[in-house]
């Protein structure tokens, strides 16, 4: 069965799938929204922004097909979350509710504190990304929180590789809390013919650890995530 609610987490192109599956998906009724933070989604892949909406503007602009991009108004014109009682309403009324459920600061990887990610209990499918831009970065540069592995606080100039993306991908599967079949991995920024062959050992790794998981690159195949969620 397809999954109506989709949570997206990680680092390394989270909005981006954000916005790819909300373009892919705008025959339908999508609601897209955050239990975070995020910028409103612009109009080139959502129909209409709705600041604090009400239940009945909400529930009326997602009765037409098109994505909408809904939250509450926060600080620095990002989106908050909206209430749980609107957004399991909204989420109803919705054919397919997209919701980013995470922060990174703009970092290819991340780990999580004890309250991360924000998942809905709605949640139907969690879509993992990782940033292969972080590969050869130090990971004070490429990993938002890194101070949370006591080996990385005490090295942060050590150069991120294969085994520190995996341990990133593996720390957000363990802080998702969910099982194996709900979760998707998204080896991202695979810009290069070179960077998808350096990625392989880590994609392997991930598919014998029980996990669905792909390399490739949102920017350059945007319809990806709507072909391997939705279309196969």
């Amino acid at each position: 069965m397809q999954p109506k609610f989709v949570s997206i987490v990680g680092a390394g192109g989270k909005t981006t799938a954000l916005r790819a599956l909300a373009r892919a998906l705008a025959s339908c009724r999508v609601l897209v929204t955050t239990t975070t933070h995020i910028f409103p989604v612009p109009p080139s892949d959502c129909r209409t922004v709705l600041l604090d909406p009400t239940p009945s503007a909400l529930l009326g602009q997602l009765r037409l097909s098109g994505a909408v991009c809904a939250g509450q108004s926060a600080e620095n014109g990002k989106l908050c979350t909206l209430s749980p009682a609107l957004l399991t309403q909204a989420a109803a009324a919705a054919d397919i509710a997209l919701c980013e459920a995470d922060g990174a600061h703009c970092l290819p990887l991340k780990l999580h504190r004890s309250d991360e990610p924000v998942l809905s209990l709605q949640t139907d499918l969690c879509l993992i990304v990782a940033g292969l831009s972080a590969l050869g970065r130090p990971i004070r540069d490429a990993v938002h929180r890194y101070a949370l592995c006591p080996d990385w606080a005490q090295n942060p100039h050590q150069t991120v590789g294969i085994p520190e993306l995996l341990y990133c991908v593996r720390e957000t599967v363990a802080a998702c809390g969910l099982p194996k079949e709900k979760l998707r991995v998204l080896l991202n920024q695979a810009d290069t013919p070179a960077l998808t062959e350096l990625a392989e050992p880590a994609a392997q790794a991930l598919v014998e650890d029980g996990l669905d998981c792909r390399i490739g690159s949102l920017h350059a195949e945007p319809a990806l995530l709507h072909r391997w969620i939705y279309a196969e």
